[in-house]
């Protein structure tokens, strides 16, 4: 009989946490992800500081990831123009955005790199 009371309560709880994430992320899609970019970051510094208090480091995403200064830097292009190039459909640039923050993934760059034909001026 206890058990089957503590099921019920823990089926109860958990249906409660779900409600309360789901309307916490919906509440954040419709505020177009405003907040949504500093959670995840966050959510990425206290795992960074989980990983690094174990000694796990992850280099593949360090070494592989660039925000916009560095993507630019990494292209030999002004940060202006790599916004350009990148909100310009027709080259097909890759890229995440988050929020208002940007971020290029090295190898995916140079992929495009390989058949993008642009003319920079």
């Amino acid at each position: 009989m206890l058990k089957e009371k503590m099921l019920a309560i823990s089926i109860f709880s958990l249906a409660i946490s779900i409600i309360a994430s789901a309307s916490i992320i919906s509440k954040e899609i419709r505020n177009n992800g405003q907040n949504l970019s500093s959670s995840l970051n966050m959510m990425s510094g206290g795992l960074n500081k989980i990983s690094n208090s174990v000694g796990y480091k992850n280099n593949s995403l360090d070494n592989n990831s660039y925000n916009p200064a560095e993507a630019a830097e990494y292209l030999g292009i002004t940060r202006e123009k790599l916004y350009e190039i990148a909100n310009t459909k027709d080259f097909k640039m890759p890229y995440i955005k988050i929020g208002a923050d940007y971020y290029f993934n090295k190898s995916a760059l140079d992929k495009w790199l390989e058949t993008a034909r642009i003319e920079i001026k």
